[in-house]
């Protein structure tokens, strides 16, 4: 077998992996399994699995995740990884780029996104208390430098539910791009609310499987 053989059949075998996603027009209010929901603007795009519900994480982009991304989701804090952190390794396992043919039912080849990985640490730069749908939480400024020396800024928000860490960030290049689409995202986080997945109660059966 050859080499481009084994590459063609590993991606293929990690894109059967994670729940088949696409880019599509953003419809409004989306709902996600992990427990919350929240409203993205008109005339981007949105990573998902659903037009207004989706499995795990969502993110959203309009000119292509490489120039701005709004994600949010829910995530079980580990240990003492700051949340902020937590927020960014959680978005940075998100499938942001796919194959143009990407669509239901088919696998996406999964490529490394550009702003996905630094080449410097994360440095906070501004950190505040802030609600997020309501309950006590943060708003953490933080930016680091790419693999290819683009400077990069996120804001995450987020709030600490039991062990779970609520979350909703914005990430751009820090020249131009940030500034253009920061107060989109504090509205998609003014409409971020958290709806816990019910519990069992005692004596009801859980899901099979």
């Amino acid at each position: 077998m050859t080499r481009r053989a084994v590459l063609v059949g590993l991606v293929l075998g990690l894109a059967a992996c994670v729940p088949t996603r696409y880019w599509q027009p953003a419809a409004g209010p989306i709902r996600s399994s992990d427990g919350f929901s929240l409203v993205l603007p008109a005339g981007w795009m949105v990573l998902a699995t659903g037009t207004v519900t989706t499995n795990g994480a969502v993110a959203a982009s309009r000119d292509g995740p490489g120039l701005q991304c709004i994600a949010a989701g829910a995530t079980n804090l580990a240990g003492a990884t700051p949340p902020e952190v937590a927020a960014l390794l959680a978005w940075q396992k998100l499938p942001l780029y796919t194959s143009g043919e990407s669509a239901p039912r088919k696998a996406a080849l999964l490529v490394a996104g550009t702003l996905g990985g630094e080449a410097t640490p994360p440095e906070v730069t501004a950190s505040a208390a802030a609600d997020l749908s309501g309950r006590p939480g943060f708003r953490t400024e933080v930016a680091w430098n790419d693999p290819t020396g683009l400077r990069v800024r996120a804001v995450v928000r987020g709030a600490l539910v039991g062990p779970r860490l609520y979350w909703v960030l914005y990430v751009a290049p820090a020249r131009h791009y940030f500034e253009l689409d920061l107060a989109t995202f504090e509205e998609v986080a003014r409409s971020f609310r958290i709806e816990p997945v019910p519990t069992k109660t005692p004596g009801e059966a859980g899901p099979q499987g």
